[in-house]
């Protein structure tokens, strides 16, 4: 065997870390704009209340009651995205049934980002029910119902 053939595996581990290195450089960030999803969040609160029902499909206090409640329910800031923002990403997703890609676009986050936050709300939600929804209260039956022949 000679020299040379010993080399060329190192030849290719060697010209397979400069390919790497050159497309990582030339890479360009997908979220470039200055606007960040909490830009776009204090400019929802803080703005029209029309444009706030627009985008969230409620008033703002109705907005500041369910973050409350989510809130004392387990949704927690986290360290780059408070649970206020949390719930408006989750709220224009399904009020506008955003797609995962649309709303990390909308919001400058990645889709991982904003799927892990979907479900941190969902969470909130889904703990709030026992709360929420409980029995019928069968004592006092709607008379429609009770004098219905049917």
């Amino acid at each position: 065997m000679s020299d040379s053939d010993e080399d060329f595996p190192l030849f290719i581990v060697l010209l397979d870390y400069l390919i790497k290195k050159v497309r990582a450089a030339s890479r360009v960030p997908k979220h470039v704009s200055a606007f960040t999803g909490r830009n776009r969040m204090l400019e929802l609160l803080h703005g029209h209340d029309g444009q706030f029902v627009e985008v969230l499909r409620l008033n703002k206090e109705c907005f500041y009651r369910l973050c409350s409640l989510l809130t004392e329910n387990g949704l927690q800031d986290t360290r780059s995205i408070s649970a206020q923002e949390q719930v408006m990403m989750f709220l224009t997703i399904v009020g506008h049934c955003d797609s995962n890609r649309r709303s990390g676009y909308e919001w400058r986050h990645s889709g991982e980002t904003v799927s892990r936050h979907f479900n941190n709300v969902c969470s909130a939600l889904v703990s709030l029910a026992p709360r929420l929804i409980g029995p019928p209260d069968f004592v006092h039956i709607p008379s429609v119902i009770e004098n219905n022949p049917y």
